[in-house]
Formats: structure tokens, C-alpha cells, sequence
């Protein structure tokens, strides 16, 4: 009787080799030759053809209404604000360290259009259909650091908003940089003393 189911064994495997028989045993079929038998795929067949969820279909996760950031700085102001904004004052000192980070952030955002100067001669200035005014005008100069803050903020005019390219206090570092571009082109009566005695 043994014999007899052996000899059976040995005469239906052969058979077998091209059937799509027990794929999820890991039994190939098809032109490829038998494979490796993966048992585990067996075991933890639904494991393996489990439909996968996205976390795009549970929905976004929205704060509480009314909740900000611990880090954030809320701006009062709306875009056509720009009078009121004259109120804001500059958080950041004007100090050596905030100049040179100015600057930097200057020449990364602002420099195309407004020069290297502020006079409004940037790299892109002849490809611009309304060019960029000069930063050291007496109208931009009689503005308040939180007008200029603001404008940087929401833009104005041609000019569009920067507050998705540079944080709160890199626009206020932008700004101490602005008043010292227009402090090289109109220097105060201290700066020329200064000059002189050196």
C-alpha cells in the first residue's frame, strides 16, 4: 500500500510542472521552471495582499480652529494695509551679525531686481516690463521699517509676497540690510566724520 502512494506520488508530480497550481505556496507556472517554496507566503498569505491605505484617504489632520504656532509670529496686517504696518517695530538689532545675514538673504531674493546697490538696476531689470524702483529713493526712504517689512511681506505692486521664501525675522534681518544700502548712498553727518577719520 505504501508502494502504491509513492508510486502515484511519482507519477502526478511530474504533471504538475507547468499548472498553475498552489501559486500562493509559491509554486511557479508558465514557461519558468519550478522555483523556491516560500511557506511563509502560505502562512501569511493575507498579510501579503493586504490593501494598503494612504494617508491621503484618512483626510488631513487640521489644528484646532484658533491655534497657533509656538514658533509663529502672527502679522496683524492684511496686504492694502501699509499705512497701518508703519506701527510694527523692527525686533531684530542692527548689529554686524544681522547685516551680514541681511544681506545674505538680500542677495538671494531681492538682488535680480533690485541691484546689488538697491537702485533698482538688478539682473533682470531690462527683462522686467515695470522695473523695480530704487530702495534708496526719499520715498522708500521715508518709510517706516515695518512698511518696508510689510512690503516684503505681501509685495506691492509688480513685486510679489516673500513671506513663503524667508522667515519673520530674515525680512526684518532684509530690512536692517535696505537702510544700510540707503545709508551708503545718502550717508548721515555721523558716517562722513566717521569716513574722515579714518
Amino acid at each position: 500500500m505504501k508502494n502504491l502512494r509513492f508510486i502515484l506520488l511519482l507519477l502526478i508530480i511530474p504533471s504538475m510542472g507547468c499548472l498553475d497550481w498552489f501559486p500562493e505556496i509559491g509554486i511557479p507556472a508558465g514557461e519558468k521552471p519550478w522555483g523556491e517554496l516560500n511557506p511563509m507566503q502560505h502562512v501569511f498569505y493575507a498579510m501579503h495582499d493586504s490593501p494598503a491605505r494612504e494617508d491621503q484617504e484618512l483626510g488631513m489632520k487640521v489644528p484646532p480652529a484658533g491655534s497657533v504656532s509656538t514658533e509663529q509670529l502672527v502679522y496683524p496686517f492684511s496686504e492694502s494695509d501699509l499705512a497701518k504696518s508703519a506701527e510694527l517695530t523692527n525686533p531684530v538689532a542692527i548689529t554686524e551679525k544681522s547685516l551680514r545675514y541681511g544681506k545674505m538673504m538680500y542677495e538671494t531674493t531681492c538682488v535680480v531686481c533690485h541691484g546689488e546697490r538697491g537702485l533698482g538696476a538688478g539682473y533682470i531689470a531690462d527683462k522686467l516690463t515695470v522695473k523695480a524702483p530704487s530702495l534708496t529713493s526719499s520715498a522708500i526712504r521715508g518709510w517706516s521699517d515695518g512698511q518696508l517689512y510689510h512690503v516684503i511681506s505681501h509685495g506691492k505692486g509688480t513685486m510679489w509676497s516673500y513671506k513663503s521664501q524667508l522667515k519673520p525675522m530674515e525680512r526684518w534681518s532684509v530690512v536692517n540690510y535696505v537702510r544700510a544700502l540707503q545709508r551708503a548712498e545718502y550717508p548721515e553727518p555721523e558716517d562722513l566724520e566717521r569716513t574722515r577719520d579714518q
